[in-house]
């Protein structure tokens, strides 16, 4: 379960910092990609990807104590 969270957390993280910096994007008013304006497809496919992200972070940490209590370990 750790690792199904870790792997979506970091490809969520992964596409939303991708998403954000478009590289592919290119605008006649702006030298650099990151200046350019989003268009509303790239910013859904961001917030699901952040969605993703949470859910994933979610996903691990339950994972992490749900491993800790079944190893014994206290956790309060």
């Amino acid at each position: 379960m750790t690792v199904i969270g870790a792997s979506l957390g970091l490809v969520g993280a992964a596409t939303a910092v991708l998403f954000f910096f478009q590289p592919w994007r290119s605008c006649p008013y702006e030298d650099t990609s990151v200046g350019c304006a989003m268009l509303p497809n790239d910013a859904a496919v961001m917030v699901i990807a952040l969605g993703v992200a949470v859910v994933g972070a979610g996903v691990f940490t339950v994972g992490r104590l749900l491993s800790r209590r079944s190893q014994g370990v206290r956790t309060s």
